[in-house]
């Protein structure tokens, strides 16, 4: 099953319409798919984007056989705005929220991972770099799930976030952040990352064919009226 929870268009820094994204992830043969532009912490207007993506995806339903959800990603807020804002967005239409976590390529705010995997309305801390054991621990209690990033640069600390995440029973899963359809997912594409992290066999059956699709169940069921 191919299940991604974590991508751009145009609306933010994607290079492609959300029409022509969801059309590619539909080529790829994804089973579940989220767009998740970004809300920008130094933007004032932007719960806009998270109306404007609820709005188009709401609209590409009918128009596809996947698994379809409008989301946001979290970006550059104070970490201690971030349970306010995820509740905003919820409420502006958000169905998946990811947090922009503490990535190694980027400067974001120190504590944001944190914030993050204690706030019960975030779904995913995307691509979390260093992450810590104590926030680890804190993502196994809320059941917030941790991410193994195909983005260049994102995915550098996929290994240590894998062993981290496993090692306090976290539930992990692979999203492809990505910006143009040529960052989208494959099947190959999925089992290298998690391999390459230095998951078993066991270990990438259970993301793979358990912690996705258990998760794509839970929003289906959380947005029933969408199906």
């Amino acid at each position: 099953m191919l299940i991604d929870l974590h991508s751009h268009s145009i609306l933010s820094d994607g290079t492609l319409p959300i029409d022509e994204m969801v059309a590619a992830a539909d080529r790829h043969g994804y089973e579940a798919y989220a767009v998740t532009d970004h809300a920008n912490g130094d933007d004032p207007h932007y719960l806009d984007v998270v109306t404007e993506v609820r709005r188009q995806v709401d609209a590409l339903r009918t128009e596809t056989s996947m698994r379809l959800f409008a989301g946001v990603e979290l970006t550059d807020f104070e970490p201690e705005l971030i349970p306010h804002v995820a509740e905003e967005v919820r409420r502006f239409g958000a169905q998946v929220v990811v947090v922009h976590g503490e990535c190694p390529t980027l400067d974001v705010p120190p504590g944001t991972n944190a914030a993050a995997v204690r706030c019960d309305e975030v779904d995913i801390l995307a691509h979390p770099g260093l992450l810590s054991e104590r926030d680890a621990d804190e993502a196994t209690v809320r059941g917030v799930h941790l991410e193994i990033s195909a983005r260049q640069g994102h995915c550098w600390s996929n290994g240590h976030v894998y062993q981290t995440a496993r090692k306090a029973g976290a539930f992990l899963l692979v999203d492809s952040d990505a910006h143009e359809e040529a960052g989208l997912l494959s099947v190959p594409k999925v089992h290298a990352l998690i391999r390459g992290a230095g998951a078993s066999d066991l270990s990438l059956n259970q993301i793979v064919n358990q912690t996705a699709p258990r998760l794509i169940a839970r929003l289906a069921r959380r947005y029933a009226r969408a199906y």
